[in-house]
């Protein structure tokens, strides 16, 4: 079976077949496909960068608060403090209860091995 290149219709000395039957280009038949560089990266055919086309939007237009004379919403110090202690309080509730978890946990496993090496010394007791 004869290998033609693209829109020539001569035969492609380049081109070779793949598993799938299709002809690919060999980088050592032509020069052309070889790397420019030693690392196989030839920056002379890539696409330029999006932004240097222009297809990139524009940032979004920054509102009156984010300009940097106004750095925090207008919050009062009491409501700041009520949340920093509303903060606090969770966090130490939610940590007693998963301790609370753990310690349970623990003592369940405790006592499960501890029944499972009665139950085995028992066994080998009668044996």
């Amino acid at each position: 079976m004869e290998l033609r290149a693209a829109g020539t219709g001569h035969p492609d000395p380049g081109a070779r077949h793949t598993e799938t039957g299709s002809p690919t280009r060999s980088r050592s038949a032509d020069p052309s496909l070889a790397p420019a560089s030693g690392y196989g990266l030839d920056n002379s055919r890539c696409a330029p960068p999006l932004n240097a086309l222009g297809l990139l939007t524009p940032p979004p237009r920054r509102s009156r608060a984010a300009r940097p004379g106004f750095a925090m919403a207008d919050v009062s110090e009491r409501t700041l403090q009520l949340s920093v202690l509303v903060a606090f309080a969770s966090g130490v509730l939610v940590g007693w209860q998963a301790n609370r978890l753990r310690r349970r946990y623990l003592d369940w496993r405790k006592k499960r091995l501890q029944d499972k090496l009665a139950a085995t010394q028992k066994k080998l007791d009668l044996a």
